[in-house]
């Protein structure tokens, strides 16, 4: 392992990944950007996904494999990807989904030339099983601008939450985040959505920005995260996520997020009548069941 302190950390949670793991494995050494290291934490796989990141490791110096000896759950091991990470700046991965050669060198172009910018989103597409181009990718896979003003940011997001196209954040949890702005969220929680409220913590902190340039394919599948997204069935999406939750409806699963949401919104610099405009828009979103 090289003893420098590495620039970028790549984090690649997996359970049971061994379907696609190779290939995401490959894609992510192949950066141009050379100076990073890729973390794995295998969250106690029964497959052959460990064997797959041992021959990684054994093969690269810039992979450390790590195993825990029982599954701690999803976020957990988010969670934990994270915290043994070293780098100035840092990725989730995930174990199906693929990125080009400039992945890390388009983020790390905006975030080093923007210090007002905490996370760096490439730009990207859905894919299939196969890997051949999802159907849903046009009408889904929508960029966004953001704003500069805190509040006009944070509306914005409040907004996208609330619309079919909801799936435009998923490819946030992807980006290239500065690492001290992450340690300030409370990271991934044990609940579905919760995704939603770390990025809404990073929306507070600093400005997000996509690259514009296509970089990542977020696979869906049958075993995948986002699987029925488009379709409308939420408990697809979070039953990988979050297998615990699978069985309560999804009124259940919403208030944990509820309550977080809102203490994110009320902790925003801005006036007290403005931050309660926040919660209210973020409320009414939900009330609409959009999402």
């Amino acid at each position: 392992m090289p003893s420098a302190v590495p620039l970028v950390s790549i984090g690649l949670p997996v359970y049971n990944g061994e379907r696609y793991l190779q290939q995401t494995l490959a894609t992510l050494l192949d950066q141009t950007a050379g100076d990073f290291e890729l973390v794995v934490c295998d969250n106690a796989s029964t497959d052959s996904t460990p064997a797959i990141c041992a021959r990684a490791a054994a093969a690269d110096p810039r992979v450390r494999y790590v195993r825990n000896p029982v599954n701690i759950g999803l976020g957990r091991n988010f969670n934990r990807v994270f915290a043994l990470s070293r780098g100035r700046y840092f990725r989730w991965a995930m174990g199906d989904d693929l990125v080009t050669a400039t992945n890390l060198a388009d983020c790390l172009e905006v975030l080093e030339s923007r210090p007002e910018v905490v996370l760096a989103v490439p730009g990207w597409d859905l894919v299939d099983a196969t890997g051949a181009v999802h159907p849903d990718t046009a009408t889904l896979a929508v960029p966004h601008s953001w704003s500069a003003d805190l509040e006009r940011r944070l509306e914005q997001y409040v907004d996208l939450l609330g619309t079919p196209h909801a799936i435009a954040v998923m490819p946030y949890l992807s980006g290239l985040v500065r690492s001290e702005a992450l340690w300030r969220t409370g990271l991934l929680g044990s609940y579905p959505s919760s995704d939603d409220v770390l990025l809404a913590e990073l929306a507070v902190q600093g400005q997000l920005a996509e690259t514009g340039r296509h970089s990542l394919s977020i696979r869906l599948h049958a075993g995948s995260a986002g699987h029925g997204i488009g379709t409308g069935d939420h408990r697809a999406v979070h039953r990988t996520f979050f297998p615990d939750a699978a069985a309560r409806s999804l009124a259940l699963w919403r208030r944990r997020r509820f309550p977080a949401m809102l203490a994110v919104l009320g902790r925003a610099d801005l006036p007290a009548d403005r931050r309660r405009a926040l919660q209210a828009r973020y409320l009414r979103a939900c009330w609409r069941g959009l999402r």
